[in-house]
């Protein structure tokens, strides 16, 4: 398998970031992950939004978490496009999902959903900054590849994700050698390296000898990786 092309909160350069829209387009780009954050409304609905306020993003103003589902969905998210729930993620896609949790809190219904859901534990990979999260997610979704994200790599991190029981590392280009991703594939985990947007940037990144990158440009690495 070559090295995979996940779209960071879609196709977010050219169409407002997590949205149904940016996920299509990068899919249709020639993504082979979607990257995507989820936080829980006040009602207990899984939501696709990175920021803990809707203010930056939207149309409306206020936390997450204090907004209803329908108060949300009334929202314009960019270029007339709603905000996301999870099911409609997987609905309306068939491209890996890469769920960072934004909320601790939704790791519940996460899990209940895919409990209803099992068939679609093959295609989601839930990850985390938060290292505790990591270690519970672990525990929730056993047969999924956990990831733990930091913006920094190092063996220290390599190690300590393989004690949380993650399958997967996902770094920023700090502290990223060859040596390094040559450790964490001794020890089982997949990698990957962020942000990568650049023809340069691309090149470092196959040169690291990673298992896939994430973009804000899914398009121009699909045509850079086949042109």
């Amino acid at each position: 398998m070559g090295i995979a092309n996940c779209a960071h909160r879609g196709a977010a350069a050219e169409l407002p970031e997590n949205t149904m829209a940016a996920f299509r387009l990068a899919v249709a780009q020639g993504a082979d992950e979607l990257e995507l954050d989820l936080r829980l409304s006040a009602d207990g609905r899984l939501v696709v939004m990175h920021d803990a306020t809707v203010d930056r993003t939207t149309s409306g103003s206020g936390a997450v978490s204090a907004l209803t589902w329908d108060e949300l969905r009334a929202l314009d998210a960019g270029g007339g496009e709603p905000v996301p729930s999870f099911e409609e993620v997987l609905d309306g896609t068939e491209a890996r999902l890469q769920v960072e949790i934004k909320a601790p809190e939704a790791i519940g219904p996460l899990a209940r959903l895919l409990a209803e859901r099992p068939a679609e534990l093959d295609r989601i990979s839930p990850c985390c900054f938060d290292q505790d999260v990591v270690a519970e997610l672990a525990v929730r979704f056993p047969s999924a590849p956990v990831g733990l994200i930091s913006k920094t790599g190092s063996a220290a991190l390599v190690e300590r994700a393989v004690e949380l029981g993650a399958s997967r590392v996902l770094f920023g280009w700090s502290g990223m050698t060859k040596d390094l991703v040559a450790a964490a594939h001794e020890r089982d985990l997949e990698v990957s390296v962020w942000p990568v947007e650049t023809a340069e940037q691309l090149q470092d990144a196959l040169a690291l000898g990673v298992d896939g990158f994430t973009t804000d440009h899914p398009g121009r690495m699909a045509q850079l990786l086949f042109p």
